[in-house]
């Protein structure tokens, strides 16, 4: 029974010793299972990283060729000489160029991502058409306007809209691609002026004195009468006489615009000059009756010195400050000021008329400085074209802005005496000594 018993526990033990083994043999299995997916796992690995490096590699080219092209795009958009604004389909500024800075006088870091309503807003007549192509869906081919810059100048543009769309049609947004003609505008405007005043002076120099021989002798000869007569008769020679000097002072303006004008020059200080205008200003006032008129006087220059002629420069303020009186029958306010300016990195000094008259309209103000162009009944259309000749030969530049029915600007830009002596005594003949 012993025997029996010590059997039955060898043989359990054996078959424990058994199943051990076979167990064993499992987890060896198991093992090597285990360490083969391990080396096929880190194969792969080695594989996929091969493949992102790879994937790496050609999405870096991609963005360096993405770069290139927005770097050659950038670089296009930069060396153009017309200004490009573009927006999305949500209105927003997705492009705004060097040009269109320089032409709106806006950052591009300002308005960039912001909807342009909110942007460009106050930049008068320049979102209206933009807007107006993103609502049609249309193109606007060269379209002609005025707009109003940041900095107040008033600048004429031609303009081209393109409506942007993708690779499947779908519209993505709106391109304005514009100019500033201002300076051609200008620089036509003065070569028509120029043109227009060679006529004017084969005019004037071909019936100037047979103009004025006969004219002289009618108005002495009215003067003769003017002591023998009275009464309605007297009236009517006076009426002769008026008529005749209105006619000489044509003839003397048409003269003035036709010849060459050698300038009398000296040092002498702007503030002066205005004043003394103002003289002659307070007596039309007066003639007239005008006491509604207030004038105000804002001169902002310590040194206010320029290489002039007195007179002649006296002679365009006056007309310019008559033209103002002229426009508000009704009464109003005129200011006069003076302040420093740089324009092309020259020291300039300007002067601003300011009234608060009729205004000018757009299409009347590309014409106030032609010859014979008026608007007024018993004009010459000579005040204002001899005002321009006056400035451009003291070297400046003069500006109108206006609005209809609510006033006129006109600014005249002048060198000063240190920047004018270097260029104005190449061009004339006698130089006065300095006026203290």
């Amino acid at each position: 029974m012993r025997n029996s018993n010590s059997y039955k526990a060898k043989i359990k033990q054996f078959n424990n010793v058994k199943e051990l083994l076979t167990i064993f043999d499992s987890f060896n299995n198991y093992a090597q299972k285990l360490e083969s997916s391990y080396q096929q796992l880190q194969c792969r690995v080695k594989e996929i990283d091969r493949e992102m490096a790879y994937t790496n590699e050609c999405l870096n080219k991609k963005v360096q060729e993405l770069d290139n092209l927005t770097r050659f795009l950038n670089s296009i958009l930069g060396s153009m000489h017309s200004s490009v604004v573009a927006v999305d389909t949500g209105g927003k500024i997705v492009t705004f160029n060097n040009v269109a800075e320089e032409t709106l006088n806006v950052a591009a870091g300002d308005v960039l991502g912001k909807d342009i309503r909110s942007a460009l807003g106050h930049i008068g007549g320049f979102v209206d058409l933009l807007l107006e192509s993103m609502s049609k869906r249309e193109n606007i081919d060269n379209v002609k306007r005025m707009i109003e810059a940041d900095d107040g100048k008033i600048r004429r543009i031609e303009s081209c809209i393109s409506v942007l769309k993708d690779e499947s049609g779908t519209i993505t947004g709106v391109v304005e691609i514009f100019q500033d003609l201002s300076e051609i505008c200008e620089l036509k405007g003065r070569l028509n002026s120029a043109n227009d005043l060679v006529t004017v002076g084969t005019m004037a120099a071909s019936i100037a004195h047979e103009i004025r021989n006969p004219l002289n002798g009618i108005e002495g000869f009215a003067c003769l009468l003017e002591r023998e007569l009275e009464g309605d008769s007297l009236r009517l020679v006076k009426h002769i006489i008026k008529g005749t000097k209105n006619i000489n002072k044509i003839v003397t303006d048409l003269l003035f615009l036709a010849r060459p004008i050698k300038l009398n020059l000296m040092k002498y200080e702007l503030s002066k000059i205005i004043d003394k205008a103002l003289l002659f200003a307070y007596q039309e006032l007066d003639q007239k009756g005008s006491r509604g008129i207030q004038i105000e006087k804002d001169y902002d220059c310590c040194d206010d010195f320029v290489l002039c002629d007195p007179d002649r420069l006296q002679q365009a303020f006056l007309n310019i400050m008559l033209n103002a009186i002229q426009s508000m029958p009704e009464g109003g306010q005129i200011k006069i000021f003076t302040r420093k300016s740089d324009t092309n990195d020259i020291p300039k000094i300007q002067i601003g008329f300011v009234d608060t008259g009729n205004g000018i309209n757009d299409s009347t103000i590309e014409k106030i400085f032609e010859p014979f162009f008026t608007t007024k009944d018993d004009g010459t259309g000579l005040g204002l074209a001899i005002v321009r000749k006056i400035i451009e030969l003291h070297e400046g530049r003069i500006n109108i802005v206006s609005e209809h029915e609510k006033g006129t600007t006109i600014l005249v830009n002048l060198p000063t005496s240190q920047y004018a002596t270097l260029n104005a005594s190449n061009e004339t003949s006698h130089l006065s000594h300095v006026m203290v």
